[in-house]
């Protein structure tokens, strides 16, 4: 059975004015139900989280039904007037996290898990810039096209509908299934954060080369078969661009200790070069990668997983000395 992931694509809007005061106002809305609602959720943690239907019980103290005449807190029903209930229940989930993060890293620190033995305990922030989901067919919309999005939002009176443009999007609609996306907006920039579900299809090879990214040295590429047998292996050492790229790291260093004051295009020759034979090593290393999986015949190229990683500096480094060291650390890209 085939394993589904999920890939979460950024497609950009493009609302009118107005529409995007409405999209402001709407997060507005959402941002203010989870602050008041966390409170709710907070207070009554111990019996939701032993409730059968979490999300049906907060639902029982906030909500007003015909089953349910008199919840206990008739805020919700006066200070927000028509709020969706897909929002309503996408922000119990959220909110539902919030808490349940916060109350674990507590027991931590009460159980005396602290980073510093003077360490303060942790605080619960009811502040969250959380962005609302907006459930398909219910918050939001498309077109046959994926080229217009419906979105409803609150537009201060009462919550309606607001045609957006999307202005571009990648290929991944074509191969996956659509999630409810999240509405990003802020002052600037508008998106959605369109989440994919892709079922990701069977490599079927006899050869592949492995590449690990190494720190002294940039790259070691091996050809490997299906039973581990190796069949080559190559190491991908630049020294001498590497060299000219410290270099240029020497040269900002010393520059530095002769100010206090870094101003705005600091060393910024010197910065430029290592830049530039940083992006010239990526481009000959991937190339020399490609090469040698052809000689060999291998169909697939599979690197070391380095997602996140970044070099780090001592805690009395200045920034600029992490910048430096971030400069200095080995670059590889994909080949294109």
């Amino acid at each position: 059975m085939s394993r589904t992931i999920v890939r979460t694509d950024k497609w950009p809007l493009q609302p009118s004015p107005e529409v995007r005061l409405h999209l402001l106002a709407t997060v507005d809305e959402y941002r203010a139900y989870c602050k008041a609602l966390s409170y709710v959720v907070m207070g009554h943690w111990p019996e939701l989280v032993a409730a059968t239907s979490f999300c049906a019980a907060t639902e029982q103290l906030i909500h007003r039904t015909r089953k349910n005449p008199s919840p206990k807190y008739l805020y919700f029903e006066k200070r927000f007037y028509k709020f969706p209930s897909y929002l309503r229940r996408a922000a119990i989930e959220f909110v539902k996290g919030q808490v349940s993060s916060y109350l674990t890293r507590y027991r931590q620190w009460q159980s005396g898990v602290r980073q510093r033995r003077e360490a303060k305990p942790p605080v619960f922030n009811v502040d969250a810039g959380c962005y609302p989901v907006l459930y398909k067919g219910q918050l939001v919309k498309f077109d046959a096209h994926l080229l217009r999005a419906w979105i409803k939002v609150w537009n201060g009176s009462d919550w309606v509908w607001a045609e957006v443009s999307i202005t571009s999007k990648r290929q991944r609609h074509l191969i996956g299934s659509i999630k409810s996306p999240s509405l990003v907006i802020s002052k600037k920039h508008c998106h959605l954060a369109v989440p994919f579900g892709i079922v990701p299809p069977k490599w079927e090879t006899d050869v592949v080369c492995a590449v690990d990214v190494g720190i002294n040295t940039l790259a070691t590429a091996s050809i490997v078969r299906p039973d581990g047998t190796v069949l080559a292996r190559q190491f991908m050492h630049p020294a001498s661009d590497i060299d000219r790229r410290d270099k240029q790291a020497r040269i900002i260093r010393r520059k530095a200790r002769k100010t206090q004051r870094l101003h705005r295009g600091f060393a910024k020759t010197p910065y430029r070069k290592g830049k530039g034979i940083n992006a010239n090593i990526a481009q000959q290393v991937s190339r020399q990668i490609v090469n040698f999986a052809l000689e060999y015949g291998a169909s697939t190229i599979v690197f070391e997983d380095l997602k996140g990683w970044r070099p780090k500096g001592g805690r009395k480094r200045s920034n600029l000395e992490a910048k430096v060291s971030r400069l200095a650390a080995p670059s590889l890209s994909y080949p294109n």
